[in-house]
C-alpha cells in the first residue's frame, strides 16, 4: 500500500536542515565566529565548556544587532548580506543566507545579548529548539554575546554521534585557526574550562599570522610562493620537502578568505611534490587564491566548504606550477637558504615554550646513511640494561656487526643475493627463479612486530638525554593530552608544554631515532584517524604502525650486502612477513617457468 504524501512540521524541517549546517560543536563555533567577523568585529573570544560539548560562548566586539531585528535573527532566510540571486557573487561576507543562527537554535538553547555602540541599552533573546522564549532589554556592553547549551538535546540521535570532549574541543580549535589563518587584523581568544588553549593577537598581515598561527616547524621549514593566470592570484606558503605530514590536514586552502576542501586543489599541489617527498607523505601549507566573485561559485555545499571554479584546470595549473617553481628554487645546489626561503616572523607575544633551550635541527633522515644496525645495538642495549640516548649524528657505524654477519652470506628462502634494483628492491635468484623484496615494506614489518612483541607487558622506553621540544596546533595538544597514558604505555613519554606545544622525553627503546617532530605530527594526526577505531587495541596498532614506517629503512636508500644479510635474517624470522602493516606485499616470487614464458620458451 502506497503511503500519504504529507508535509513535514516545521519543527521537524529546521532539525532536518541544521543537520546540514551543524554537525559537531566545532561548526557552532565556526558559524559564530564568521557572524562576528561579519559585524566588524576586532576581538572575538570563543570560551568552551566540555570541549564544546557541554556549552559555547562567543563574545565580540561587532556592530551589535538592532533591537528590532532581534527576533529575525532566529528565522531562516533572513538576512542583511543579499537580496537577489545575483548578490552571492558579489557578496564578500562569510554568511549570506541566513541558515546559521535558525539552524543552531533549533537543535539548541541560544541566549543572545547585544547592543550596538549608540544604543543606551542592549537586547536579551532566549531561543530553544527552535522557539523564542522571550526577548527582554538587558544591560551588556556594546557587541555581541552569544551562548550555546544543551546542544543535540532534541536530537538524541546526533547527539550519540559525538566523540570525547578532547576530539570535540580540537575540531573547535581547528575551525578558529583556520578562520584566524585568513583574517589577520581581528585578534582571537580561546579558553577550554576556563583555560586558554589558543591566542592569536591582530597582526599587522598574513605572513606574521601565519607565523603565530602554524608555529616554529612550518616558519622554519617554508618557502612563500606567489604566482597569477588570467583573473586569479596565488600567495601562500609551502613547506619544504624536509617538512611532511602523514595526512594533508596540515593543508589550508583558502578562495577569497574563505577556507575550503577541494580534492582538485590538493592534487594540484601534491603533483608538485611528487618527486620531492616520500609516497604516502603529505606537505603542509597555507595557500590563498583570490579571483573575481562571478568566477567561483561559493554556494555549492550548506557550511560552504566547497566550491566551484568557473575554469578549474586554470586554478590547478596555477597551484601547480607556482609550488613546482618554489620548490625548484629551494633545491637549487649552493643556493643560500636566506634568498629563497621566506623566513616568517616569530610571534610577537612570548609562548609557553619560550626561553627553553632546543638543539639545533639535525640533520634530515636522508642525510644520514640508513640501515638496520641500529635494531641490533638497541636490543643489546636493552638486555645489558643500559639505554643510551643515539642522535643520527652519533649514530653506531655498522663495523661492529660486519664480523658477525659476514659468516652468513645474504639470502632469503634459499636464494642468493643478486643485488639491488632502482635503489628499492632487493633481488634474489636461484635455480627455481627470483625473488624481489621491497625493503621498506620489509623493514617495517619488522619493526612493527617487535613493538608489538614489546608492548604485549609495557614497552621499554629510551629516555632522551634532553628532551624535544616541538610545536603543534592547539587542536592536537587537546588529543594528546588525552592519549597521554595511551602513549606512555607504548613507551612515547610526551609531555604538555604550553598551549602549542609538547615535549617528547622517552621514546620506544626498540626503535631507531626518529626525529621528535615526525614522531610528534604523525602521532597526532593517528589520534585524529583514530578516533572513528572503536577499539584500544586498534588506536595502538595504528599508532605502531605509523612509527615503524618512519623508522624503516626508506626507498631509494643503498643498503650493503651485511644490512641485506641482517634484514633477510630478521624477516625470516617475523610473523606476517608476507605483507607490511599497510598490506602492501613484501615480496614478489617469479617461477622460473614464468620467465621462460615471457621469452617464450618452452
Amino acid at each position: 500500500m502506497t503511503k500519504r504524501i504529507t508535509v513535514l512540521s516545521q519543527e521537524t524541517a529546521n532539525q532536518i536542515a541544521a543537520g546540514e549546517v551543524v554537525e559537531r560543536p566545532a561548526s557552532i563555533v565556526k558559524e559564530m565566529v564568521e557572524n562576528a567577523i561579519d559585524a566588524g568585529a576586532t576581538d572575538i573570544r570563543v570560551e568552551l565548556e566540555g570541549g564544546g560539548c557541554r556549552s559555547i560562548t562567543v563574545t565580540d566586539n561587532g556592530s551589535g544587532i538592532e533591537r528590532d531585528d532581534v527576533a529575525l535573527v532566529f528565522e531562516r532566510h533572513a538576512t542583511s548580506k543579499i537580496s537577489r540571486m545575483e548578490d552571492i557573487y558579489t557578496t564578500g561576507s562569510f554568511g549570506f543566507r541566513g541558515e546559521a543562527m535558525p539552524s543552531i537554535a533549533s537543535v539548541a538553547k541560544v541566549e543572545m545579548l547585544t547592543r550596538r555602540a549608540d544604543d543606551l541599552e542592549g537586547t536579551k533573546a532566549v531561543v530553544q529548539a527552535g522557539f523564542t522564549e522571550g526577548i527582554t532589554p538587558a544591560g551588556t556592553p556594546a557587541g555581541t554575546q552569544i551562548r550555546v547549551t544543551d546542544i543535540f538535546a532534541n536530537v538524541p540521535a546526533r547527539r550519540k554521534f559525538l566523540k570525547t570532549e578532547a576530539t570535540e574541543q580540537g575540531a573547535c580549535l581547528d575551525a578558529v585557526t583556520r578562520i584566524a589563518l585568513a583574517r589577520p587584523e581581528v585578534r582571537f581568544t580561546v579558553t577550554a574550562d576556563g583555560r586558554e588553549v589558543f591566542a592569536a593577537p591582530a597582526a599587522k598581515d598574513i605572513e606574521q599570522r601565519v607565523g603565530m598561527v602554524m608555529g616554529s616547524d612550518f616558519r622554519d621549514h617554508s618557502l612563500a610562493v606567489y604566482g597569477g593566470k588570467g583573473n586569479a592570484s596565488l600567495r601562500g606558503f609551502i613547506s619544504t620537502p624536509s617538512l611532511t605530514r602523514s595526512n594533508s590536514r596540515g593543508i589550508y586552502l583558502f578562495v577569497n578568505s574563505r577556507f575550503i576542501r577541494d580534492s582538485s586543489i590538493t592534487h594540484a599541489l601534491l603533483s608538485a611534490y611528487r618527486q620531492v617527498i616520500e609516497p604516502r607523505r603529505y606537505p603542509a601549507a597555507v595557500l590563498f587564491v583570490d579571483l573575481p566573485g562571478d568566477e567561483v561559485d561559493i554556494n555549492v555545499h550548506p557550511a560552504k566548504l566547497e566550491v566551484r571554479f568557473k575554469n578549474p584546470q586554470e586554478i590547478y595549473s596555477l597551484i601547480s606550477k607556482t609550488a613546482a617553481q618554489g620548490l625548484a628554487g629551494a633545491s637549487l645546489p649552493g643556493t643560500p637558504a636566506d634568498s629563497f626561503a621566506y623566513r616568517l616572523e616569530p610571534r610577537e607575544t612570548a609562548s609557553a615554550s619560550s626561553g627553553y633551550w632546543r638543539p639545533k635541527e639535525r640533520p634530515s633522515r636522508e642525510s644520514v646513511p640508513h640501515g638496520l644496525y641500529s635494531l641490533q645495538n638497541l636490543e643489546r642495549a636493552v638486555n645489558s640494561d643500559v639505554l643510551p640516548h643515539v642522535s643520527e649524528r652519533q649514530q653506531p657505524s655498522f663495523t661492529a656487526d660486519r664480523e658477525d654477519i659476514s659468516r652468513q652470506e645474504a639470502s632469503f628462502g634459499g636464494l642468493a643475493y643478486l643485488g639491488q634494483f632502482a635503489g628499492t628492491y632487493l633481488v634474489f635468484g636461484g635455480s627455481d627463479g627470483l625473488v624481489m623484496i621491497d625493503q621498506h615494506a620489509a623493514h617495517e614489518r619488522i619493526i612493527l612486530e617487535r613493538l608489538k612483541a614489546s608492548g604485549a607487558q609495557q614497552t621499554a622506553s629510551q629516555p632522551l638525554l634532553v628532551p624535544e621540544v616541538v610545536t603543534v596546533t592547539p587542536g592536537q595538544v587537546a588529543l594528546l593530552e588525552e592519549a597521554l597514558p595511551l602513549l606512555d604505555g607504548l613507551g612515547l613519554e610526551l609531555e604538555i608544554f604550553g598551549r602549542d606545544a609538547v615535549a617528547l622525553k622517552a621514546m620506544p627503546a626498540c626503535l631507531p631515532h626518529i626525529p621528535a617532530r615526525e614522531i610528534v605530527s604523525d602521532l597526532a594526526d593517528q589520534l585524529q584517524d583514530g578516533n572513528l577505531s572503536r577499539s584500544l587495541r586498534e588506536r595502538k596498532e595504528k599508532i605502531l604502525a605509523s612509527l615503524a614506517c618512519r623508522a624503516a629503512v626508506k626507498a631509494r636508500s643503498a643498503l650493503s650486502p651485511e644490512e641485506v644479510a641482517a634484514l633477510c635474517r630478521d624477516l625470516e624470522a617475523t610473523p606476517f612477513n608476507t605483507t607490511c602493516p599497510h598490506g602492501r606485499p613484501v615480496s614478489v616470487r617469479f617461477s622460473l617457468s614464468e620467465i621462460k614464458r615471457m621469452f617464450k620458451r618452452k
